[in-house]
Formats: C-alpha cells, sequence, structure tokens
C-alpha cells in the first residue's frame, strides 16, 4: 500500500438522553456496539491514526486501556458532555456537528494530519481496504456519495481533506435543524457543493460500504443491498469511463 497519511474519526453518543428519532438508544445496547466497533478499528492494520470523541461524558476508560497497549498507532481518546449543550430538537446530527467541531479545534493529530474518513463510531467497515485503496488512488479533496439529485450525502462513511471539513462540513452542518428538515446529511451535501465551486476535487462515485451493525434511527441491523451495490458500480464505471474521454 502507498504510503498515505490519514486519520479514522470515530464519533461516539453512548447515552444520548432524551434524542428524538432515535430507536436504538439505551446506553447498554450503544456501548457494546462502540467496544465491537473499536475493537475492528483498533486492530486494522492500514489504520495508524484514531481520533474518537464521545459527547455524552461516558466513562472511556475501557476504550483508553485499549489504545494504551499499542505502540504501532497514534490514538486520541476525547471526552466531551456537548450532547446536553443543545436544544434536541435540533437533532443527533447537530450533535455530529459539535464532535467534529471539537476535534478540529483541539486533536493534536489533526494539527499533523491532512486527510480524514469520518465513520460512525457504532459501524464497522468490512470492506474498508477497498475504499481506502480507492481514495489513495485517485487523492480526491473530497470522497463522498452524493444521491438526491446532489442533495443528500451519504455520511456512513465520507472522507475530506483538512480545508474541506473546517470550511466547508463543520460551518454548513453548523446549520443543522432536524425541525427544520435540514438534517446533517443535507448540510453535508450543501457543504461539498460549495467546496467543489472553490475547486476542490471529488472523487468518482465511492464503492458501495459493507457496513455492519445497528442503524440508529429505527434500531434495524444493516442489510447488505446487492442491487445498491451493484447499481453504484455501474454508475461508477460509466462515470469514469465519461469523464476520460474527451469527445464526450
Amino acid at each position: 500500500m502507498q504510503n498515505f497519511d490519514f486519520s479514522l474519526i470515530l464519533t461516539c453518543s453512548i447515552n444520548p438522553k432524551n434524542m428524538p428519532n432515535l430507536v436504538r438508544s439505551d446506553k447498554d445496547l450503544r456501548l457494546s456496539d462502540y467496544k465491537k466497533s473499536f475493537q475492528f478499528w483498533i486492530n486494522h492494520k492500514h489504520i495508524k491514526k484514531i481520533i474518537m470523541i464521545e459527547n455524552t461524558g461516558y466513562d472511556l476508560d475501557y476504550f483508553r486501556k485499549i489504545a494504551s497497549k499499542l505502540t504501532d498507532k497514534e490514538t486520541e481518546i476525547i471526552s466531551s458532555n456537548s450532547n446536553e449543550s443543545f436544544d434536541k430538537k435540533l437533532g443527533k446530527g447537530y450533535g455530529q456537528h459539535l464532535c467534529l467541531k471539537e476535534i478540529f479545534e483541539k486533536s493534536q493529530i489533526v494539527k499533523n494530519t491532512n486527510f480524514f474518513i469520518d465513520i460512525t463510531g457504532r459501524h464497522i467497515v468490512k470492506n474498508f481496504k477497498k475504499i481506502l485503496d480507492e481514495i489513495i488512488n485517485e487523492r480526491p479533496d473530497i470522497y463522498l456519495n452524493l444521491t438526491d439529485n446532489l442533495k443528500f450525502a451519504d455520511t456512513n462513511i465520507y472522507g475530506g481533506t483538512k480545508i474541506f471539513f473546517e470550511e466547508y462540513v463543520i460551518p454548513e452542518t453548523q446549520k443543522t435543524d432536524d425541525s427544520k428538515n435540514n438534517i446533517f446529511e443535507k448540510c453535508v451535501a450543501k457543504g461539498t457543493l460549495k467546496a467543489l465551486a472553490n475547486g476542490l476535487v471529488l472523487s468518482s462515485i465511492p464503492t458501495y460500504a459493507e457496513i455492519e451493525g445497528y442503524i440508529g434511527t429505527n434500531g434495524k441491523k444493516y442489510s447488505q443491498n446487492l442491487f445498491k451495490k451493484i447499481k453504484l458500480l455501474i454508475y461508477k464505471n460509466c462515470k469514469d469511463y465519461f469523464f476520460k474521454h474527451k469527445k464526450y
């Protein structure tokens, strides 16, 4: 694998009290999810930097003890209580915004890293190596999939440069307000379009992420959508073809 310096961001909310539109809200279930995924990511041989942030003030000793035993990775475990600092009608996506804001203001890893991959902390991405290879080969400024006529960003796993996060994602997601249907994913999409207008480069259509975990909003386990996987592959190949042939 080519040398590519990046950091994984894991955003966590173990005890999201009174958060609306969240079925998988039991703190013990969520803690179990986070423990399982953390073990996966911390042991992934292609990940050398990890920033984990938890926004409900939960005890993170379990994660810190595991991280302290590793000599081949740079890790930061950030504890925050920002989930109690805003009106819950804004939704969990606003909490995600605050997590990113705090990371880019306080993290030491951020100071020496230029590319970041943000993943929901409860989830495992089984084909992460393939996705990482794609990022390394393309070296885009932004790696994500825009859908719904460019109005929705798939933020289960997405990435970008420090400029993308600091100048576009964080300022735009500050406007997240679920009560007005201005959800986090729509804000990231808007930020992405602004970044593209200013010259940042978007990846080709990303590989379908094979996620293992539970969906927070409905509590259901992720199932692999073969149709979507094939559709994204076809879209990707078509886009690559037309963009590489000037006569089109």
